[in-house]
């Protein structure tokens, strides 16, 4: 049978209701016990074995091809979604007068990476859309011969609208453009299959809805895209087998593309990886469709509870169109930081951002909490 509260696995405060996930998830108990052995190898540094050293990050990786359907040896090891997408802005031998296309009011990680390029003579194009996200149709009016690659959030972080990466992959791949995805707002609250997608790469931060350590996140990139990357990371641990590490001889380069020579250095990163690789076996075990069905249906409630008399819903209301983040503002938009403050107080954490608030509720939040909180804007409303 389902479970529908879930607050005994984690170690959160009863009086603080902690709706802001999409800026920083907290451990599981679970998690905090794997850091805490963890903890203890360092501290018993006998403990600290060469093959911890090599299942910590394979058996990490294959946490994460499970979470979104993919082959562990194309996962890399980083430390954010910025880390994946400097890989990438790094790594493609863009030309003079190639075209990049981004969402205009993204998150930074997003398009900072890119910017760098116009150094070069790339052409990096914010698109302004017109319902917050971008559609395949406005994809295919704003592409020109020149662009090669498209990077979108599958789940806009200031609004909750939703990118229809399947349709927008399908269009790039006729056009040989290559289309990145950011799965930050995404993996951990809803059933991603990257095999139904004809994406050349994602992105992933793993400290907000994988409930990770800050510091963590993956990039996946095909292996047609990783063979045409130039970028010169030579780690011994990605590069090297044991015989070349006890041979006294001169070291040579391999001509390596695979995920491994890509992962960031040191991913024997134990007090990070070991809770992290915990928290997403955690989420694994609830099961990708149990965890989307709960957190849409918290999400679902404070859509349809929101006072419309008094707040605007910035998120998408038509049912099928809505995602695990709620965005919504007073009416009277000077009225948002005030508001903001009095959940803070009454203990309801939200996010403020641009002037508007934003609710991510995830697997430890009950239906209990959003009803207290629903009640609580009804009495601020009244004031």
């Amino acid at each position: 049978m389902e479970r529908l509260d879930y607050t005994e696995d984690f170690a959160l405060d009863p009086a603080h209701v902690w709706l802001n996930v999409a800026s920083e998830g907290p451990l599981p108990r679970c998690a905090a016990a794997a850091l805490q052995q963890a903890v203890e190898w360092k501290s018993a540094v006998h403990l600290l074995t060469i093959p911890k050293f090599q299942t910590v990050p394979l058996e990490l990786k294959k946490s994460i091809a499970r979470l979104i359907n993919a082959d562990k040896d194309d996962v890399i090891l980083g430390n954010s979604a910025t880390y994946g997408i400097h890989l990438l802005a790094n790594g493609i031998k863009f030309r003079k007068a190639d075209e990049i296309i981004l969402l205009q009011n993204d998150f930074p990680t997003d398009i900072l990476p890119w910017l760098s390029l116009e150094q070069r003579g790339v052409v990096v194009r914010q698109l302004n859309a017109r319902d917050h996200v971008l559609t395949v149709e406005e994809i295919k009016a704003a592409v020109s011969d020149r662009t090669r690659l498209i990077c979108l959030p599958l789940v806009h972080s200031f609004t909750g609208f939703k990118h229809d990466i399947a349709g927008i992959s399908r269009f790039c791949r006729s056009r040989n453009i290559l289309c990145v995805v950011n799965l930050s707002q995404a993996a951990g609250a809803l059933d991603i299959d990257l095999r139904q997608w004809e994406a050349d790469a994602a992105v992933c931060a793993g400290y907000k809805w994988l409930l990770g350590p800050y510091g963590t996140g993956f990039c996946w990139i095909n292996q047609n895209l990783r063979q045409q990357l130039d970028y010169p990371q030579n780690y011994w641990v990605s590069l090297m087998d044991e015989a070349g590490l006890n041979s006294e001889g001169p070291l040579t380069l391999k001509d390596d593309h695979s995920a491994r020579r890509y992962d960031v250095f040191g991913t024997a990163n134990f007090f990070n990886f070991v809770p992290w690789k915990a928290s997403i076996e955690y989420l694994l075990s609830i099961g990708l469709a149990a965890l989307e069905k709960h957190d849409q249906g918290l999400a679902d409630r404070i859509v349809d509870g929101l006072d419309r008399e008094f707040f605007d819903l910035i998120s998408p209301f038509p049912k099928q169109a809505r995602t695990n983040i709620v965005v919504f503002s007073c009416k009277e938009p000077a009225k948002n930081k005030d508001l903001f403050d009095f959940l803070n107080h009454e203990g309801f954490h939200l996010a403020l951002w641009k002037n508007k608030l934003r609710a991510s509720p995830h697997i430890y939040n009950t239906s209990e909490q959003i009803e207290k909180f629903l009640n609580t804007l009804e009495r601020y409303a009244s004031k």
